[in-house]
């Protein structure tokens, strides 16, 4: 397996990217994802994808990770601490109103299996 820190790059290069279709394929089916203080959690990797697209779609003129300031590895676990930035189309509690830009703290917690593709996605900020 590559290491846990070069999969989340490339997580994030897709995410970045807006390439939805390299996303899925870097993500298995059933995964553990929760946004803790936004307060929404999935467990199939196509209702990830349809909340990412919606962002794009719905929510959000633009939105990007900056590449992250810290980067934690450990087995198969790998933290990233990182900017989310942004504008917003609508008002959108916790971003900003409509046309506003933000620029949010995270830390992303992630989790690999041995073929490089993501299990576990937690995000706090």
């Amino acid at each position: 397996m590559t290491g846990p820190a070069e999969c989340a790059k490339r997580l994030i290069d897709a995410y970045n990217r807006q390439d939805f279709e390299g996303l899925r394929a870097l993500i298995v089916e059933d995964l553990d994802f929760a946004h803790f203080n936004r307060g929404f959690a999935l467990n199939k990797r196509d209702e990830l994808i349809a909340t990412l697209e919606a962002f794009v779609s719905d929510y959000m003129t633009e939105r990007h990770f900056e590449p992250a300031e810290r980067i934690t590895e450990h087995g198969d676990m790998v933290v990233l601490e990182s900017w989310y930035v942004g504008t917003t189309k609508v008002d959108l509690p916790g971003f900003g109103a409509a046309g506003e830009s933000f620029r949010l703290k995270f830390c992303s917690v992630m989790r690999f299996n041995d073929e490089g593709l993501l299990v576990e996605w937690k995000d706090y900020g």
